[in-house]
């Protein structure tokens, strides 16, 4: 082999080198790392366990559950007492415990149910009719009220107040009773309302009651 020709194959056997180094997919500092699983969406989490809740009534009582639940709001009441799965969308929960009184299967939302909005109106209309009784330094504490509808024909009423936890809890209790002494029906909007929730500077829940 002349000298001209060993160059040249030492340049071929340099490049096939780097081809093979630069191809591989192979990581050079161990395996790939696992893909990790989405996190399950908080509406879904709720809308689970408002059908597993429905399923218990269903499974206790029959098919009576689903007059009971469905037409005298029974499953807006509980959704109220179901603890963290359901605060993060009371309006999946109830929907999940409408389904499951039914002895229905599953049907997941796609997305956050509960929808709320601002009704200043409504907020003074209750204070207006609280200072006719005397009550404007409870009901002053009211800051904010927010409807939140939780299926096509039933709604809470949320009243945002500066409160704090704990020491305020007797007079949120106090407003939520003033607010539901002066309820007139529906208050001008469809559906009907099934709860009002006093709700601290935070958002935390400091009373509800029936309407």
């Amino acid at each position: 082999m002349n000298q001209r020709s060993g160059r040249l194959l030492g340049m071929a056997v340099a490049a096939s080198v780097g081809l093979i180094g630069c191809g591989s997919s192979a990581p050079s500092d161990g395996p790939a790392p696992e893909s990790r699983p989405s996190a399950v969406p908080a509406y879904v989490v709720a809308y689970r366990a408002g059908h597993a809740a429905g399923k218990a009534v269903y499974d206790s009582t029959g098919k009576g559950a689903a007059v009971r639940e469905t037409v005298w709001g029974g499953c807006t009441r509980r959704a109220l007492q179901a603890g963290s799965d359901a605060e993060v969308d009371r309006g999946s929960w109830v929907r999940g415990c409408l389904h499951g009184v039914t002895n229905g299967p599953e049907r997941l939302p796609t997305g956050p149910v509960t929808e709320r909005t601002a009704d200043s109106e409504m907020l003074e209309r209750f204070r207006a009719r609280a200072r006719t009784k005397g009550e404007a330094p409870q009901v002053d504490h009211a800051r904010a009220l927010v409807v939140a509808r939780l299926t096509e024909h039933d709604y809470d009423v949320e009243l945002s107040t500066d409160y704090s936890a704990g020491s305020g809890t007797p007079e949120a209790e106090s407003l939520a009773r003033s607010f539901v002494e002066s309820w007139d029906g529906d208050n001008g909007r469809d559906g009907t309302a099934r709860n009002v929730l006093v709700l601290g500077p935070s958002g935390e829940r400091l009373a509800a009651q029936r309407i």
